[in-house]
């Protein structure tokens, strides 16, 4: 038998990876069992602490004030990092782009997400549920009969970007902006999305177009407000002064990208794993009163954000480790929610799963600001899907999306028949 890798020489980052095999999920089961606390340094990247297990992701999260999310959220590799001039070190910049709320801190990032939350709140999404039905069942009769397809640019994609869209109040003309806006912020690291000719240094020039479109937005809503999630984000107040333009910015992109695109990934990643296991999509299509724990199961097998990294703001010990002021610790939500103290047979995809303590929307401060529109999203697809499709199969093999932050497939070819309504 070969020896074991030495866990120093594992890579749980590189997205040609994520791109090849997916989510590297044995380095994870042998962190988690050998050293789930590990200092990691992969060749390109500032190093980090690999933290993987449930009960320690728990515990960073709900400590923002000793490790904070401002700074380095995310483990870009060097040469894509912002400021990716490097220092005189020779290090990048790990300072992010914009200021959203993944990236704030409290008080602050309370104040920022109250004004949006009252559009993601459990009532609000309940009461967009009916225009979500209509949005899943157009899309399914303009799908009707046989024909072979991408599942994840015709079906995944839509439902999702249709309903965030319809809450931002952006016309169906410009959704596939807003997508394009989408796959080239979290491809940023895959070829198919980075433009000809472009060099990683100016590889966010998608964001100086997304600038110009949501503020053309805000200006018409400040005009002329409207019922919408736009005109909320355009007239809001922080303290009596109005939001300051770089912050209205970031989060109104966070929403417009966020809240459609780990959706879109659950939903094409969940397809994958309903193909790998077809008993369960059977057990789905004779039971769809399981469609609820389907969706967080779906949530928990695909983990569409894998990671998020803090920065402790001071020397301090986890699991036995000695973590410095100024170290990254990087969690890793999708080894999280394979972890086998949590969960029983956590290889195994099961629909009917309960309880479910998955982190597939993370934990803490930052819990997912459109968890409740999440599940509503794969609730209703799922449901919908069983009854208006008759047989789906592989049509070809799929491609894995080339990123260690956002996964997933983004393209997945089948061979589908949807029945009339």
């Amino acid at each position: 038998m070969a020896a074991a890798t030495p866990l120093d020489q594992l890579d749980p980052i590189s997205a040609r990876i994520y791109g090849t095999t997916g989510y590297p999920h044995d380095a994870w089961t042998r962190l988690r069992r050998e050293d789930p606390v590990h200092w990691t340094q992969p060749e390109g990247y500032q190093p980090f602490w690999s933290v993987t297990k449930h009960a320690d992701i728990i515990e960073v999260s709900k400590q923002p004030e000793l490790f904070q999310s401002a700074g380095r959220f995310i483990l870009f590799p060097n040469a894509l990092a912002p400021g990716a001039g490097g220092s005189e070190d020779g290090a990048a910049s790990q300072d992010p782009p914009l200021r959203m709320l993944v990236n704030m801190d409290p008080p602050e990032h309370r104040s920022y997400r109250k004004l949006v939350s009252p559009w993601f709140t459990p009532r609000m999404v309940k009461r967009l549920e009916a225009q979500l039905e209509v949005i899943t069942a157009e899309m399914f009769d303009d799908l009707e009969g046989e024909r072979e397809l991408d599942f994840v640019t015709e079906v995944a994609a839509i439902q999702p970007l249709r309903m965030i869209t319809a809450m931002l109040g952006i016309e169906r003309k410009d959704e596939q902006f807003v997508l394009r806006v989408t796959n080239e912020n979290f491809g940023l690291e895959d070829p198919e999305f980075q433009r000809e000719g472009e060099k990683p240094e100016d590889r966010l020039g998608f964001l100086t177009e997304a600038a110009g479109f949501l503020n053309a937005i805000f200006d018409d809503r400040r005009r002329s407000p409207r019922e919408d999630l736009s005109s909320v984000l355009a007239n809001a107040t922080i303290d009596g002064a109005p939001v300051p333009p770089f912050e209205l910015f970031s989060l109104a992109f966070l929403v417009m990208v966020a809240g459609h695109d780990t959706t879109r990934n659950a939903i094409s990643n969940g397809m994958l794993a309903f193909f790998e296991h077809p008993a369960e999509l059977e057990k789905l299509r004779r039971d769809p009163g399981l469609v609820g724990t389907a969706a967080d199961e779906v949530v928990r097998w695909t983990t569409p954000v894998n990671h998020f990294s803090r920065t402790a703001t001071r020397d301090t010990e986890l699991r036995g480790k000695q973590i410095r002021a100024g170290d990254s610790v990087a969690l890793f939500y999708a080894s999280a929610n394979r972890d086998e103290e949590i969960f029983e047979d956590p290889f195994t995809f099961r629909i009917d799963r309960d309880p479910n303590p998955h982190l597939g929307f993370g934990v803490g401060e930052h819990f997912c600001l459109g968890a409740s529109l999440a599940r509503m999203d794969l609730r209703v697809f799922w449901r919908q899907f069983v009854e208006r499709v008759e047989s789906i199969e592989p049509a070809g093999p799929h491609e894995l999306l080339h990123s260690s932050f956002v996964g997933g497939p983004k393209h997945v070819p089948v061979r589908m028949r949807v029945r009339p309504r």
